[in-house]
């Protein structure tokens, strides 16, 4: 078995994001369960099928698999509630596990869920999809969307580990895949220009296995980096990573208002063009540095265009980011490329501007 672990330094927490090669079947040479009183898994009908198994031949015999359907609809207070009751039935208490095994949706609810059940209970991660290995499940964020608001209700909790299995990248559609890149582009923007060259050099699907491996790698390191001394995005140094989240969460609320979801990482890929638009017109970046930007999401696939949505109805929803203050709408904009400044303001006008620019 190939293993890597990186050290998340969280004072005073810290634990390991071990990135491996088809290592489900082997967990018990990284983890042992004899500690946990009932141990649990979170998962959901896709994963159940094709990725659970090997995982339930070294779990203990009366693990507790818990299903949820798929999709952002299941994060939600409701899917949570059904979470706890199955928990409560299966007689869990503070000394039990929960393993959440999915992409973004599960690592999210499912750490919320052992965050808030008997007011926290330890909790593992093991990320499915390419987007939840390099950003979801690593830096302790979790979170339900309420009142067709992403992530609004939620709490700051970090797991007991972090297992990034390769092998579950093999399954994943074309379309999920290259949804993680956007992630991964926004590291190196934000804070690793040569890692951005690097990422947008080929086509996602052209990497190798093991420049895959070294691209999870850099962009957990990455991210590491960055919220090791802000855990609770208090200082400013975490708010780093919110760099096209502003304008991509209320675009992408605005599609599942309307029941036409896309995919976390395109609606994330849309707002960051916004935003380096927004850098553009504050005299950050140049516009061919805005073109590049848009180009290297062209050639990984990723959205460039807005869907036809009401551009007022988007910024309606961006008053309700998290990261706003006194009802001032705070952005995360390039200062130049690879380097990123949060707490930026920018008009109304410029808003309306850096929208207008997807529809191009």
């Amino acid at each position: 078995m190939q293993r890597i672990p990186i050290v998340i330094n969280i004072s005073p927490e810290k634990y390991d994001v071990v990135l491996a090669d088809s290592v489900l079947g082997r967990i018990e040479d990284i983890f042992r369960f004899e500690q946990f009183s009932k141990v649990a898994v979170l998962t959901d009908t896709t994963i159940e099928q094709f990725i659970l198994p090997p995982l339930l031949t070294v779990l203990p015999h009366n693990s507790k698999i818990i299903t949820i359907n798929p999709g952002e609809q299941a994060k939600s207070l409701e899917t949570a509630m059904t979470i706890w009751n199955q928990m409560m039935s299966f007689g869990m208490d503070r000394k039990s596990l929960l393993i959440n095994l999915g992409g973004g949706v599960i690592t999210d609810l499912g750490a919320f869920v052992a965050s808030t059940y008997m007011r926290g209970i330890q909790f593992i991660q093991i990320p499915t999809t390419l987007l939840a290995q390099v950003d979801a499940s690593v830096g302790g964020k979790t979170g339900v969307n309420f009142g067709g608001i992403k992530n609004i209700i939620g709490t700051f909790n970090q797991p007991n580990l972090v297992i990034v299995d390769v092998s579950t990248l093999q399954s994943l559609p074309d379309r999920e895949f290259i949804s993680g890149f956007a992630e991964i582009l926004k590291h190196g923007l934000i804070h690793d220009i040569e890692y951005f060259h690097f990422a947008s050099v080929k086509k996602p699907r052209e990497y190798t296995p093991r420049e895959m491996m070294n691209i999870i790698e850099k962009s957990v390191k990455i991210k590491a980096d960055i919220i090791s001394g802000d855990i609770k995005e208090l200082t400013g140094s975490r708010k780093l990573l919110n760099f096209g989240h502003t304008i991509g969460h209320a675009i992408e609320a605005t599609l599942m208002d309307l029941n036409t979801p896309i995919l976390h990482g395109e609606a994330i890929s849309l707002g960051m063009l916004a935003e380096a638009q927004l850098s553009e017109l504050r005299g950050s970046i140049t516009t061919a540095e805005t073109t590049e930007i848009k180009n290297s999401f062209i050639k990984a696939g990723l959205p460039v265009m807005l869907p036809k949505i009401s551009i007022e109805t988007v910024i309606q929803k961006m008053k309700f980011d998290k990261k706003n203050e006194n009802g001032i709408i705070k952005f995360t904009l390039l200062q130049k490329m690879g380097q990123a400044l949060a707490d930026c303001e920018v008009s109304d006008e410029q808003i309306q501007t850096a929208l207008s620019y997807l529809s191009e």
